[in-house]
């Protein structure tokens, strides 16, 4: 005989109309019937009502809760059944918990981001000086490297930019100008400092000052295209626009003279080995043209045929490097002057209209699914 058909019949004989019965347990009549025929497992909560309600049949048919677990098996209909017995409990938890998240969320600084996209020129390296660094080095000529690519981010990051941006004023939205370490209240002493009675250090504030700068800073960089994004994270939409804009214009700065100074240093070595190889070239054809008059018939004398076709060899490959040398000054002087452009502005940051932390949706999201897992798991632990 199945639970269901226990309970009719100890409702039969006692006596207990459906209703009754159904009322008692705080079930419809429906539900009562569906129990009763077997067409739907009794839940946890009826199971606690009917203990309370008739003790005697409780005891009788020795009315135990169900076990979650059993043998080490999870029994997934009971774990339902527990949570949805208490569904009321854990959908109010849930609720309150997002609340508090949100809640919560104001209590966190605001911050708006900003960014500015920036374009590298691809960097054109001087025509054959690959093949003239390999023929230089055969006679002994050193060639500056000009494959030495300059890391934006790193620039981006240095300390360099960032005292730069530490030492400016910036327009606030409210229309004050202020420093960063005013924004950030730097020169506040902390409890230590307080304590004491001690001056917080000018060298101590700049040097917290730049690692908090560091952390405000986000560089992105698309290896397939070369375009970089420099994000800045403050407190104030127009000034976090404004620094942006700043480091840009730094950064272009920056890797303009350094590669101005890189082509002039390689203009000015060109130069310099294009004189010494002049001299070189004019003394080998001057070898060249005195064994010629000191020895009018050296076709005829294989010993002098071979002493002259080695000066030749050698005024000649002097001669191929002096042309050579005279192309690529040519050219570091035009790479000189291309170095004005080889960073370009995509766009430009504007001051944002929404703020980008904190995320008060990512806190209700975090805050609702913790909610729920904490007070369902308390449920089916006190269960």
């Amino acid at each position: 005989m199945t639970f269901g058909e226990k309970l009719k019949r100890f409702r039969l004989m006692n006596d207990i109309r459906q209703e009754d019965m159904a009322e008692t347990l705080n079930i419809s009549r429906a539900t009562l019937i569906n129990y009763e025929k077997g067409h739907t497992t009794i839940n946890i909560d009826v199971l606690d009502n009917l203990k309370i309600a008739y003790p005697d049949f409780a005891m009788e048919e020795n009315i135990k809760k169900p076990k979650i677990i059993q043998d080490n098996i999870i029994d997934f209909r009971v774990l339902f059944d527990v949570i949805k017995s208490k569904k009321n409990n854990i959908i109010l938890s849930t609720i309150i918990s997002a609340i508090i998240g949100v809640s919560f969320s104001f209590l966190f600084t605001k911050y708006y981001s900003s960014e500015i996209s920036l374009y590298p020129e691809k960097k054109s390296t001087l025509q054959g000086l690959g093949q003239f660094q390999s023929l230089a080095s055969n006679f002994g000529m050193n060639m500056p490297d000009n494959n030495q690519n300059i890391n934006i981010p790193d620039v981006v990051k240095s300390r360099l930019i960032a005292n730069k941006v530490l030492d400016e004023k910036w327009l606030k939205k409210n229309g004050k100008n202020v420093s960063l370490y005013e924004l950030w209240e730097m020169e506040k002493s902390p409890l230590f400092s307080l304590i004491t009675k001690t001056k917080l250090d000018s060298a101590y504030i700049k040097e917290k000052a730049v690692k908090i700068f560091s952390n405000h800073i986000e560089v992105l960089e698309d290896r397939l295209t070369g375009l970089i994004k420099i994000k800045v994270k403050l407190e104030d939409p127009l000034i976090s626009s404004n620094v942006a804009n700043f480091i840009g214009r730094q950064v272009q700065l920056y890797i303009q003279k350094a590669n101005s100074a890189k082509s002039t240093k390689e203009k000015l070595f060109i130069s310099d080995r294009l004189k010494i190889v002049k001299d070189e070239l004019e003394s080998s054809e001057q070898l060249l043209k005195d064994f010629k008059e000191r020895n009018r018939g050296y076709e005829d004398s294989p010993e002098l045929f071979m002493m002259f076709s080695r000066l030749f060899r050698v005024s000649e490959a002097k001669k191929q490097v002096y042309l050579t040398l005279q192309q690529q000054l040519e050219l570091a002087r035009i790479e000189e002057v291309k170095q004005s452009s080889i960073l370009h502005i995509l766009d430009d940051a504007v001051p944002p209209s929404r703020k980008s932390a904190p995320n008060r949706f990512l806190f209700l999201i975090i805050f609702t699914i913790l909610g729920f897992s904490l007070t369902t798991l308390l449920t089916v632990l006190k269960y």
